[in-house]
């Protein structure tokens, strides 16, 4: 049996029988060189159809959706009339970088009809053939035979690199592929894989990073298993079981390669290995730690985030939880010698013996989004002079301000 998904694939074997010159790239299916008329003159243009493909178990499944992308101009029809505002549900006239070397220029919707009423595609057979019919078939008006043409037959081609066991379709899916490539060469560790930690591992798993490193020498206890991510059997939780071989072991099903756990402690005094990270993401509720390791992030030039909460019971007959979650977005540049760090009152610290899961998750997920928006995956209009992010659990209040640990 062929190892091609498009080969193991009915509807796309068939397209591909039928002439179509077709390439798998990722999880985009590419259709080269449709001709289309691309101006009012009828002057002939040739473009890529794209579209997302899955294969979740090496063969096609039926069409997520009824879109297509396409990397050419607005195309026309055979009396010069333009067919933009019946196709576009989105246009870029400077171009969408949508991953793997491909720029799309417009985003078309078109569903098949059942008796006048619209329905999903049965396949990419159908899908195929319908957009191809309407935009080179008008081509194949005004220049008989240039559809035929274009069928090359042209054995497929397949690229399908990935860090992954399985591709990452959702990114594909709605062409997020080219805005995702800025962190593809991000080396991240993680530093604290408890409660919050732990839901760092599992969003930054699935991100396309180089390498994620864990650092953590502690193992599963009974007491955390309710905050952290994941489940944890209940045999794993009598302290035989680091929780870093177990975040391995676990995000194993999904990753491919990338993911390396450390069971020495993490510190300051790291230099060596902090240096080969291009972000750390600081999760320990040790306060001397914390601060030795942003120090010296700052002096090595090292983006880094810390990030805890600070949770306390209380309220008038103390039968309820009040507290922050805070993260830490501070970077300075590489200073020429090492920064004294000054001293934090407990109240600053936002961090507390007590946690809750819905609190890490937070605290997990604002980091991310601040990490992601200093790599320009988010749009970045957060105030210059603002490095931390403090929510409140008993106001819901968001406040943006300058306090990290390294003003002093």
């Amino acid at each position: 049996m062929s190892s091609s998904p498009i080969d193991r694939s009915p509807d796309l074997k068939a397209l591909s029988a039928t002439g179509y010159p077709l390439e798998l790239r990722g999880a985009y299916l590419v259709v080269k060189n449709v001709p289309y008329l691309q101006d009012t003159a009828g002057r002939l243009g040739r473009a890529d159809m794209v579209m997302s493909v899955e294969f979740p178990e090496g063969t096609a499944t039926p069409p997520g959706d009824h879109t297509v992308w396409w990397t050419g101009k607005p195309p026309f029809r055979a009396d010069g009339t333009s067919m933009e505002t019946d196709l576009s549900c989105g246009a870029w006239p400077e171009g969408q970088d949508i991953g793997e070397g491909l720029t799309a220029y417009m985003q078309w919707s078109r569903k098949p009809l059942t008796n006048g009423e619209m329905r999903a595609y049965v396949d990419y057979e159908e899908k195929v053939e319908t957009y191809v019919a309407e935009v080179a078939g008008q081509a194949d008006i005004r220049y008989p035979g240039v559809l035929d043409a274009a069928k090359t037959g042209e054995p497929p081609a397949v690229v399908l690199h990935s860090r992954f066991k399985y591709l990452d379709t959702n990114t594909y899916r709605y062409g997020l592929k080219g805005i995702e490539h800025r962190l593809e060469d991000e080396i991240v560790a993680i530093v604290g894989v408890g409660g919050t930690g732990s839901y760092l591992v599992d969003i930054l798993a699935k991100t396309n990073v180089r390498e994620l490193h864990l650092f953590d020498k502690d193992v599963l206890k009974q007491h955390n298993a309710f905050r952290m991510c994941g489940a944890a059997r209940i045999e794993e939780l009598g302290g035989s079981c680091r929780k870093i071989d177990w975040y391995r072991r676990t995000y194993s099903v999904i990753r491919e390669e990338g993911i390396h756990v450390h069971h020495q402690e993490l510190t300051g005094g790291s230099r060596d290995t902090l240096a080969r990270f291009t972000t750390v993401f600081i999760a320990v509720d040790d306060l001397t730690v914390r601060r030795s390791i942003q120090a010296t992030c700052n002096e090595l030039g090292i983006y880094h985030i810390s990030v805890g909460i600070g949770v306390e019971v209380e309220g008038e007959s103390n039968d309820q939880l009040g507290g922050n979650v805070k993260v830490e977005t501070a970077f300075r540049p590489k200073q020429p010698r090492p920064m004294q760090v000054a001293p934090e009152s407990q109240q600053d610290q936002a961090y507390g013996i007590v946690q809750t899961a819905e609190l890490n998750i937070l605290g997990a997920a604002l980091a991310v989004v601040e990490w992601k928006a200093k790599l320009g995956i988010y749009r970045n209009d957060r105030p210059l002079e603002a490095d931390t992010v403090l929510v409140s659990a008993s106001t819901g209040q968001l406040l943006r301000t300058r306090s990290g640990a390294s003003s002093a």
